[in-house]
């Protein structure tokens, strides 16, 4: 019966909620400011980009590493126009990955005007092309964000402002990507500005895509100072963004132009949306199925002391979320934290402060990228005078019974290493005691063989 029951565990979907974060890592070492940090990961690969900053003059740069972040390549610009970049909080440079081709985007002043450029890698990284232009209105186009579908097409939004610098429209273009030859669509409205509302005109709003090809935009609203956050939907094979849902509704009032917008990630038929409330400064989290809009059951993200702001989140079983957290008044501190959002307990789990500074300094600009069964923490940090790009990797911890080597798989590999724990070659581990008695010996190696046996 023992057996039985142990098997039938090992059949249910594990949900993994524990990380192990290491030491924070200096990646730049400069004399000017290095922020705004993104990256994606693809076959191993972590394709890191940020701006540097120096004085007026900003450059978009890239970094790699191919082993699991133990060292990265020396960083490259890949803007050929050199000191015209436009960046800001929540709205540096984008990036994303299709087979071994590179994309980043980014707000670029060149001609005057603000508009939205490309670069293109063919080589995953090793060179790059020289940057397009990929919006196609006048006057300032920012807070740009896009994708690159499962087909290799190119989906972007940004918004578009009149020459009085007022938010005229957001707009939505397509590009068909027919190896490295470009088919643009004119850009069109996504219909989310008229008399009675617009988006927040200085909040990023966070623009994804689901495994069926559908576009979900989600944005800071504004509605005579109520700041509620939305999303508006194009449904796959149509030709507009149809549907639009309030995801918050705390009429959360603000006369002032606040700083950050809403984060959203979808992982099968599933969509978390993570936003800042500044009636209470806090983050909350919440998740919804994609095809019946419905987020309300949400909740804060931490009851950690202080000021949250800027959040960032990664759906996986549970929702993965990083914010900013300014705590000390007197110094203007800002820390990155961490924490789990369990939606089958609605419990917040595995909150951690990632910085580990022992000063008063400013940690800003989390992106958050979970990889297989780890999660990588990319930031600015000021503790050395300037802003610098610093990284922490987060280990996932297995609580699945019987998988000894924490690889979230239970085979032969695990019998080995129970076997050197009998032996006392090997320090104890969670997972190994599987006859629950406070003793690992040879009958719990007899168990975890035939658990592999009847699996």
């Amino acid at each position: 019966m023992r057996y039985l029951l142990i098997i039938l565990i090992l059949s249910i979907t594990f949900s993994q909620d524990s990380y192990i974060f290491s030491e924070n890592i200096q990646l730049t070492d400069t004399s000017s400011n290095q922020k705004f940090p993104e990256i994606i990961i693809n076959d191993g690969i972590i394709h890191l980009t940020w701006v540097s900053i120096y004085g007026a003059s900003q450059n978009v740069m890239y970094s790699k590493s191919v082993d699991n972040g133990e060292t990265f390549s020396e960083s490259v610009q890949i803007n050929h126009t050199n000191n015209n970049i436009i960046s800001y909080g929540q709205s540096g440079p984008k990036i994303e990955v299709y087979n071994d081709k590179i994309f980043i985007t980014y707000i670029d002043n060149r001609t005057g005007d603000w508009s939205v450029y490309m670069n293109v890698s063919y080589d995953n990284g090793n060179s790059w092309e020289q940057e397009i232009l990929i919006s196609d209105t006048p006057y300032y186009n920012g807070y740009q964000d896009f994708e690159i579908d499962t087909n290799g097409n190119l989906h972007l939004i940004y918004y578009n402002y009149s020459a009085s610098h007022h938010v005229q429209d957001v707009r939505y273009r397509f590009a068909n990507n027919n190896d490295g030859n470009w088919s643009f669509n004119e850009s069109s409205p996504v219909g989310i500005v008229n008399d009675q509302m617009e988006p927040c005109d200085c909040c990023q709003p966070d623009l994804e895509i689901d495994e069926n090809g559908s576009v979900f935009i989600a944005y800071r609203n504004n509605m005579q100072n109520i700041r509620d956050t939305y999303l508006s939907i194009k449904r796959f094979n149509q030709d507009t963004f149809s549907e639009l849902h309030q995801v918050s509704n705390f009429q959360d009032y603000i006369p002032f132009c606040p700083s950050s917008g809403p984060t959203i990630d979808i992982e099968s038929n599933q969509i978390a949306v993570a936003y800042t409330i500044y009636d209470n400064e806090k983050v909350y989290v919440a998740k919804s199925d994609t095809n019946e809009i419905n987020f309300s059951n949400y909740g804060i993200a931490s009851n950690e002391d202080g000021k949250q702001n800027y959040p960032f989140i990664d759906l996986s079983d549970n929702i993965l979320v990083t914010w900013s957290n300014f705590i000390n008044v007197n110094s203007g501190n800002w820390d990155i934290y961490f924490g789990v959002r369990d939606f089958q307990t609605n419990e917040i789990i595995n909150v951690q402060k990632i910085t580990d500074d022992p000063g008063n300094f400013n940690q800003q600009d989390s992106f958050m990228y979970k990889y297989e069964n780890d999660v990588y923490i990319f930031w600015s940090d000021q503790r050395n005078g300037n802003y610098e790009i610093y990284y922490t990797k987060g280990i996932g911890q297995s609580n699945l019974l019987g998988d000894i080597n924490q690889d979230f798989i239970i085979d032969v590999l695990d019998i080995v290493s129970l076997v050197e724990i009998v032996l006392g070659n090997l320090d104890d581990i969670n997972n190994a005691d599987l006859n629950n008695d406070n003793i690992i010996n040879i009958s719990d190696v007899i168990i975890l063989i035939n658990i592999i046996l009847r699996n």
